[in-house]
């Protein structure tokens, strides 16, 4: 009995976390809503510096049309990664970076009124881009099995891999004409985003309405039998001491 009251104890406690993340996840979600409403699409010739947010497309930037370097196609915005696992440097980590190349310049977005560049650091990343505007392709390459590589990757890279090394290269890149919703901050720079969809404004705000009433009854479940079988079992326990 004692064993399956602290099991339950433990459980119990699992829950009452999980609880708490999807809590702190729901006040996130809360704030993009406010954000969205509070923020509305305007003509980008309209823009002035600070918050902003316009429905627009991609469209080529200061540098001009651009080559993607792995998959040879037409594109705004490209960021090319090539990496080697396992590390050579060190235990800690996973893979060595071998090459980091990024287009000349950042790509823009543009409406009927005019035309912004927009930062790229973050399309790739962590930004909210669901769905997202960029494509990637990636090539795995292992001596065991070689597969052919565009001109970027350097001839002694392949020629020095050890038997058990392998490549990943990967390929980040944004077409022209994409239908986009941005927000961010305008800067004398550009725009640096911190929503970047395919998604219309109202979409983007639907799914998130939509992730609200989700997380309001993940967050009363989770709590609820968190609660039950914490309480319940510490009972048991405190009886049986």
């Amino acid at each position: 009995m004692v064993t399956i009251a602290t099991i339950a104890f433990c459980l119990g406690g699992f829950l009452l976390a999980g609880a708490a993340i999807f809590l702190l996840l729901h006040i996130g979600t809360h704030l993009e809503v406010r954000t969205l409403r509070q923020v509305r699409p305007a003509p980008i010739a309209s823009w002035d510096r600070g918050r902003v947010a316009a429905e627009a497309r991609t469209e080529y930037g200061p540098a001009g049309p651009q080559i993607g370097p792995v998959s040879g196609e037409d594109c705004v915005w490209y960021h090319v990664r090539l990496t080697r696992e396992p590390s050579r440097r060190s235990s800690d980590d996973s893979h060595d970076l071998l090459l980091d190349v990024a287009s000349p310049g950042w790509p823009a977005i543009a409406d009927p009124s005019g035309r912004v560049s927009v930062d790229p650091r973050k399309l790739g990343g962590s930004l909210r881009t669901d769905p997202s505007a960029v494509e990637a392709i990636r090539i795995y390459f292992r001596s065991a099995a070689p597969v052919p590589l565009p001109a970027i990757v350097p001839p002694d890279i392949v020629a020095g891999l050890k038997k058990h090394e392998s490549l990943e290269l990967t390929e980040v890149r944004m077409s022209r004409g994409v239908p986009v919703f941005a927000l961010g901050r305008a800067t004398g720079k550009g725009l640096v985003p911190s929503f970047f969809t395919t998604r219309t404004r109202d979409q983007a705000l639907a799914v998130r309405i939509d992730d609200i009433g989700l997380g309001r009854g993940m967050i009363v479940w989770f709590a609820l039998i968190g609660l039950a079988l914490s309480g319940g079992s510490m009972l048991v326990l405190l009886t049986t001491a």
